[in-house]
C-alpha cells in the first residue's frame, strides 16, 4: 500500500494540548476506511511531520487541509527501514 510523508505546520499543534485535542480520538486518524495516518511528529522547529498508508495522495492532502495544516510538502515514500528490517514501498 503506498504511504506519504507530509511535512509542514499547523497553529498551535506546539502545544501539547492542541496536540492532543487534534489526534486523541481514534477516529481522527482514519481518514476513509482504505486510508489511515500512522504517526505524527511535533519537532522541536515547530514543524509537523505525518505519515499516511492509503491508495489515493488526495485523500491524505485533504485530511491535512481539514487540520489546519499548512503544507511545505507531501512527498511518496520510497524505502522504508524500521529496526533492522527494509521495505521497499510501492
Amino acid at each position: 500500500m503506498p504511504r506519504w510523508l507530509a511535512i509542514g505546520t499547523a497553529p498551535g499543534w506546539d502545544d501539547p494540548k492542541k496536540f492532543r485535542a487534534e489526534l486523541d480520538d481514534t477516529r481522527e486518524w482514519r481518514v476513509d476506511p482504505r486510508t489511515t495516518v500512522t504517526t505524527v511528529y511535533a519537532l522541536g522547529d515547530g514543524r509537523l511531520l505525518a505519515e499516511c498508508h492509503g491508495t489515493r495522495q488526495e485523500d491524505f492532502e485533504a485530511w491535512l487541509k481539514k487540520k489546519g495544516w499548512k503544507v511545505e510538502t507531501v512527498q511518496p515514500i520510497k524505502l522504508l527501514a524500521k529496526t533492522g528490517s527494509i521495505w521497499e514501498v510501492r
